[in-house]
């Protein structure tokens, strides 16, 4: 089974793919991994790394791909044979494709629709040498792409875990939802 997990940047989707990496032992791999591949090696597809609005839709086509191919290598006969895909470009969009396939997939999203400039700060080498309000506007943007996930979410059925009121408490609820529904 993979387990996927999506949402925008600075929610814990990385910190949740490692508590599953220590308790779990399942190993997985970040997105940022495939976009960096490809924004190096096929640049004319278009997809690179920032938050630009066409980077899910545009790396779709190479995660569903990057599924199959973890799902071929999984013994689907050990119910404990994993694998953790965690990254922005993973959608609910990319849910469907996958499901589409027979991949065998699990997703929860993470979000924090309430976000500000000082909980950004947790980790300040994304933002490094940022003024106030380059906080203030990415915490915005982090915040309504949060709120537009939990709708698309709650549309589609998926798992989706608001961080806005306790982040330990959220990624615990988040880590159960993975493991439970494998």
């Amino acid at each position: 089974m993979i387990r996927l997990i999506g949402g925008p940047p600075r929610v814990g989707k990385s910190t949740l793919a490692r508590m599953l990496l220590e308790r779990a032992g399942l190993p997985g791999c970040p997105t940022d991994a495939l976009v960096s591949m490809l924004q190096h090696a096929a640049p004319e597809r278009g997809v690179r790394h920032g938050a630009h609005p066409d980077k899910a839709a545009s790396a779709l086509p190479f995660l569903v791909e990057f599924l199959a191919a973890v799902a071929d290598g999984l013994d689907a006969s050990d119910p404990l044979d994993g694998y953790v895909v965690e990254g922005d470009i993973v959608t609910p969009e990319a849910v469907a494709a996958a499901v589409g396939r027979r991949i065998p997939v699990v997703p929860v999203f993470l979000g924090n629709t309430g976000l500000t400039a000082d909980g950004l700060r947790f980790a300040p080498d994304w933002l490094d040498g940022a003024d106030d309000s380059v906080y203030e506007e990415t915490a915005a943007w982090v915040s309504r792409r949060s709120r537009e996930l939990r709708d698309k979410c709650a549309a589609g059925g998926h798992v989706f875990v608001d961080l806005r009121h306790g982040r330990e408490q959220g990624l615990e609820r988040a880590y159960s939802a993975l493991v439970a529904r494998s």
